[in-house]
């Protein structure tokens, strides 16, 4: 998981990190001044996340759905229009109160249900089942909220986002059944490269829900048969349970046995 920035003034952000990963922020205005250009150009190395607060608003990945903004009943209709405008991968953010609301105005109206991004305010770096982020939290020092993120968010990331190497492309996509729910083995076969490295993916039913699996020890080697380390197990931060995509970055390994325990089938991308 990652960690994100928002605020309604960009430099707080500075302060508080001056190379964050993923910075948000706002594109259309109500009442306070959305971001200039030279805002988000404060962050040239984070991933952005733009947010509009009126549903009216045809641009940005995230509808912001609270008091005097959006309401849970306008939020539907503004996924459709970003959807048939080209972008697939709407988002909400709404409270964790408001989010059943939001859940029952996209079924009544029969759309198709968006990304979830839940502010929850516990304190702890969780998110929830169903969502991709959440705003654990609220209004810290010198004015921002913090939020933990998904390894991967469909329409913010991009496959160059996922890796810094260059020329690093997909070489393989492979699908993993699991023989069972305990803990089983598959061995992947890699490019030896510097960008080597594989991305784990369950898979999201239609709710943007899927279902946890775990990710233990991969052990990868090199061509000379010496291990390449990089085992994921060995940090002690390591959070093995996945509800979204993750990549693990694998230089110079030209295969890797990977441990997980899953309840049903997901795929795998080997790029290098």
């Amino acid at each position: 998981m990652r960690i994100m920035y928002d605020a309604v003034t960009a430099r707080n952000i500075i302060k508080k990190d001056r190379r964050p990963a993923l910075v948000a922020g706002y594109i259309d205005r109500i009442k306070l001044a959305p971001w200039t250009a030279a805002d988000w150009a404060l962050f040239p190395d984070a991933l952005k996340v733009e947010i509009v607060k009126k549903a009216s608003t045809n641009a940005g990945h995230v509808l912001d759905v609270e008091p005097g903004d959006a309401t849970p009943a306008e939020a539907p209709g503004w996924a459709r229009m970003r959807r048939r405008s080209g972008f697939a991968h709407p988002v909400i953010y709404c409270n964790r109160s408001t989010w059943p609301k939001v859940k029952a105005a996209f079924a009544d109206q029969g759309v198709e249900p968006p990304l979830y991004w839940i502010a929850t305010a516990t304190g702890k770096p969780e998110i929830p089942a169903g969502a991709i982020a959440a705003q654990y939290l609220l209004d810290v020092a010198p004015g921002i909220d913090i939020s933990v993120v998904a390894d991967y968010w469909p329409g913010v990331d991009t496959p160059a986002s996922l890796t810094t190497e260059p020329e690093v492309e997909l070489m393989e996509r492979i699908t993993v059944t699991p023989p069972n729910a305990g803990q089983n083995t598959v061995r992947l076969n890699l490019s030896g490269s510097a960008g080597a490295a594989i991305v784990v993916r369950p898979r999201i039913n239609r709710d943007g829900v899927s279902k946890p699996m775990w990710v233990g020890n991969i052990f990868a080697w090199g061509s000379d048969k010496t291990g390449v380390g990089h085992n994921p197990k060995t940090d002690p931060n390591y959070d093995d349970r996945l509800t979204s995509h993750r990549r693990f970055a694998l230089p110079g390994a030209v295969w890797a046995d990977l441990e997980y325990s899953a309840a049903e089938a997901f795929e795998i991308d080997i790029v290098g």
